[in-house]
């Protein structure tokens, strides 16, 4: 009798140890931490930034100008993996005038990474980091269908505590905040989920551990007020980030993007006369294999397409919405030529542009050759004309981006039709003092780039 009480009190203890585990412990925030911290990263960058020596003292020694100097300061940020090969999203500002950025994989590893595209409208950054073997990846989900008042959960890189998690609610949706003098962000996310500095561009999860936004912001002097960016909007912006036409000089003419429901990769849109239009490929149509492997996202899609050099074929197989049967399109991407800077400006600003050459340096008394363009002819009534501009002028920038040769200059023409666009003009006259050198910012309109030039 007593050996089978003894039995009966033995299970009784193991019954209550059981029950007092860490399995009753587990809760949806330990879940989605132990499913996707590894896909979740550190980011460090170094910038340069030229700061005054006597902020309120602007000219000490009568130099005529406010003595400067020149400071590294480290910058932090998060970042997730949303590739095996080691593509990484963040925020643009975590990144942005880096002239360094290393990446901290969640088992302490410390990679160099390239910034391969970047938004800064969008807040938005996409990072590539070498490694030998497959990176885990986070699950996307979406943020159409968000609630408030539901569990959210973030990971991250707070002041340099790596991994760090919190959770919260979603406090409200649709939010808009304005990061500087000129850019807002529209329609985020609005959480009490603990986020500090180094929180930007980590993911914010929903319990299922899918990601429903890109952690961005938060409010000065407020306490559990943070902002993230809609998976949704992120997802949008892949396409347009990732597209081979944006990051290389090539043509394909394939937008693509995720179909409504499911995992499919829907085609968004097609540019007529372009490979893919000749091909045969139309919207609407699901794109389901390259080169005879199945895809497992959009991301999938165009990281593919990296791979892939200019008269490379490249093998689609896609469906029909109405059909079952797989059709494969052979595509090709071509070389796409730089447009002619020299024609564009004369047809759309009304000026003669050059480099400054030996000849043109002589010719409007500089004493030698400069990496600069310089304005050869200024056409009478146009553009150029009206806000002043005249022949010797030097274009040091154009938007802001240096141009020390026509074709850094074509390239910038490239990215301005249809735009008001900024230079920076030197202009150096001769006077009795000596030489006056004047700097200051012109804006002109750029026309289309179908008009006839």
């Amino acid at each position: 009798m007593v050996s089978i009480c003894a039995q009966i009190l033995l299970a009784l203890a193991c019954t209550v140890q059981i029950s007092t585990g860490p399995d009753l412990r587990r809760t949806p925030v330990v879940e989605v931490y132990q499913r996707a911290k590894d896909a979740v990263v550190s980011i460090y960058g170094q910038r340069v930034v030229t700061t005054r020596v006597w902020p309120d003292w602007p000219d000490p020694f009568g130099f005529g100008a406010p003595l400067t100097r020149q400071v590294r300061r480290r910058v932090l940020g998060s970042g997730m993996i949303i590739h095996h090969e080691g593509f990484i999203v963040t925020n643009a500002h975590v990144v942005e005038d880096a002239s360094k950025v290393t990446v901290v994989l969640a088992d302490g590893r410390e990679l160099p990474a390239q910034v391969i595209n970047a938004s800064p409208e969008k807040d938005l950054a996409i990072l590539k980091v070498d490694s030998p073997n497959d990176l885990p990846v986070v699950e996307l989900g979406t943020s159409s269908d968000l609630m408030i008042g539901e569990t959210v959960i973030a990971i991250g890189n707070p002041y340099g505590y790596a991994n760090t998690v919190t959770s919260g609610v979603i406090s409200a949706l649709g939010r808009d905040i304005q990061v500087d003098e000129d850019r807002w962000l529209r329609g985020l996310i609005q959480t009490d989920a603990p986020i500090n500095p180094g929180n930007s561009g980590g993911p914010l999860f929903n319990v299922l551990g899918q990601v429903i936004g890109i952690n961005t912001a938060i409010r000065a002097q407020a306490e559990n007020i943070g902002f993230a960016i809609p998976v949704d909007a992120l997802i949008s912006s892949l396409s347009q980030m990732l597209m081979p036409e944006n990051l290389r000089r090539v043509r394909l003419g394939l937008v693509v993007g995720p179909a409504s429901t499911g995992k499919a990769i829907v085609v968004q849109f097609v540019v007529k006369g372009s490979p893919a239009d000749r091909q045969g490929i139309r919207p609407g149509d699901i794109i389901q294999k390259i080169d005879g492997n199945d895809l497992t996202s959009v991301v999938d899609f165009y990281v593919k397409l990296m791979h892939k050099q200019a008269g490379e074929p490249i093998l689609v197989g896609y469906t029909r919405p109405s059909q079952q049967d797989l059709r494969v399109a052979r595509l090709t991407m071509e070389p796409r030529p730089l447009p002619d800077g020299a024609a564009l400006a004369r047809s759309w600003f009304g000026m003669s542009v050059s480099e400054l050459t030996s000849r043109l340096a002589r010719k409007y008394g500089y004493d030698r050759a400069y990496p600069v363009i310089i304005i050869t002819a200024v056409n009478s009534g146009s553009q150029a004309d009206e806000i002043g501009l005249r022949p010797g002028d030097l274009i040091v920038r154009v938007n802001g981006n240096p141009v020390r040769d026509m074709n850094e200059f074509s390239l910038e023409m490239e990215k301005v039709a249809g735009q008001t666009v900024q230079f920076e003009v030197l202009r150096i006259t001769e006077s009795v003092f000596g030489l006056i050198q004047r700097r200051y910012i012109v804006e002109m309109k750029a026309g289309s780039q179908s008009e006839p030039l």
